[in-house]
């Protein structure tokens, strides 16, 4: 059984996904957040799904959220803060603004002082559910100190 090129390359990997932002076909995009998942998230996969974050083309926001919040890299932030407030479609069912919902664990888990910053503005929404999910990562934010990147940072360097 030959392995799927995918498995062997994260560098085709993260061709597929810079290519998938630029042609912005849904197919495509599909095929390399699969790709992205089964190889292992990476940290030089941050910059193509921050991008398919903000692109509405596509039906994976929450994907890419969970993605962004196990990497916790820094430069997701104002992308996950403006991902909260996208209407997107295909999400109109959903009435407890699950995506929103997950981009406040991903900025808690980042853990940055822009990230705590971006979940206090949540805190003070007009919407009420996410506003309440902000207060929540807030309230919890000590708490949650082994989930945030600075800890892991601090953890594998021996700090």
């Amino acid at each position: 059984m030959t392995p799927i090129p995918h498995q062997r390359d994260p560098a085709r990997v993260l061709a597929d996904l810079n290519r998938s932002v630029e042609t912005r076909d849904e197919s495509e995009i599909d095929d390399a957040l699969d790709a992205a998942f089964d190889v292992g998230l990476r940290p030089e996969f941050a910059p193509p799904l921050i991008q398919l974050l903000d692109l509405p083309v596509h039906r994976r926001h929450e994907d890419i959220v969970v993605g962004l919040q196990q990497l916790k890299d820094p430069r997701a932030v104002d992308s996950l803060y403006r991902a909260v407030f996208i209407k997107h479609e295909y999400l109109n069912y959903d009435n407890f603004f699950g995506l929103a919902r997950k981009c406040t664990w991903a900025l808690a888990d980042i853990g940055t002082t822009e990230a705590r910053s971006q979940l206090s503005q949540l805190a003070s929404s007009e919407n009420p559910l996410i506003a309440r999910y902000a207060q929540k990562r807030l309230d919890n934010w000590e708490e949650e100190q082994e989930r945030k990147r600075d800890h892991e940072t601090n953890q594998s360097s021996g700090a």
